[in-house]
């Protein structure tokens, strides 16, 4: 699959451009996934009981994102 991306002046990509047939076979995923609610009482609680530092763990999470270059 060919992909192109377009950058913004600072050189950071922006956008992306794929071939018409792969977004056939992802828009149906893309378009489920909208489509789903989230729901933060779920995950409520969920390190309760845990012997964790909490405030440790939030910043290695944290971290983690940032190294996703998300």
């Amino acid at each position: 699959m060919k992909v192109q991306y377009i950058y913004n002046e600072d050189g950071e990509r922006e956008n992306v451009i794929i071939p018409y047939k792969e977004w056939e076979k992802i828009r149906p995923t893309i378009e489920a996934e909208k489509e789903t609610e989230f729901d933060p009482d779920k995950y409520k609680g969920i390190y309760k009981g845990l012997n964790i530092n909490l405030e440790e763990e939030i910043k290695n999470l944290r971290d983690e994102w940032n190294r996703l270059d998300i």
